[in-house]
């Protein structure tokens, strides 16, 4: 049975490095048989995870507030979340993959976004040529060429 899940709002990631956190709580709601746990209060459940150095020696952090591709996989593996884990080729992320992948929900994505960097979203389906997400830069949803996500790799979390 299929879900509307465009009925559950979209979170808006509060800062640019939140993604996230802002698509776990989504993703959360929209499974429905999950713990939901704030995006502000899941960057102090996972304070480990997260770079929190503000400086490196006398210059801003860039990376201040990110999750490495490694910990965000350590992140949708807690037991919490009950979810399976898989880093793919970005070429191998179709279509047909996605619509594999959501048979018990909406699935996390963590992709290199062009002209941004790392980014997460969650998506919840496809047609022949488009990917449908919800996207917390603007807490919207959209659906997108297969062909945004062929990154080098892609983090994915699947609900069990």
């Amino acid at each position: 049975m299929s879900r509307n899940y465009r009925r559950v709002r979209p979170v808006q990631q509060f800062d640019p490095t939140s993604c996230w956190a802002a698509c776990l709580e989504w993703w959360a709601r929209a499974t429905g048989n999950r713990q939901v746990i704030t995006q502000i209060n899941l960057l102090n459940v996972y304070l480990r995870m997260w770079d929190t150095r503000q400086t490196i020696g006398n210059r801003d952090n860039p990376d201040y507030g990110t999750v490495s591709r490694a910990n965000l996989m350590a992140i949708l593996r807690d037991s919490r979340w009950r979810m399976d884990c898989e880093a793919i080729s970005g070429s191998d992320f179709t279509c047909h993959y996605v619509n594999r992948k959501v048979g018990r929900g909406p699935i996390i994505v963590g992709y290199r976004k062009p002209r941004l960097g790392n980014h997460v979203v969650v998506v919840y389906g496809a047609s022949e040529t488009h990917i449908a997400k919800m996207d917390p830069d603007g807490a919207q949803f959209q659906g997108l060429r297969q062909s945004h996500y062929q990154s080098r790799e892609v983090i994915v979390g699947i609900p069990r």
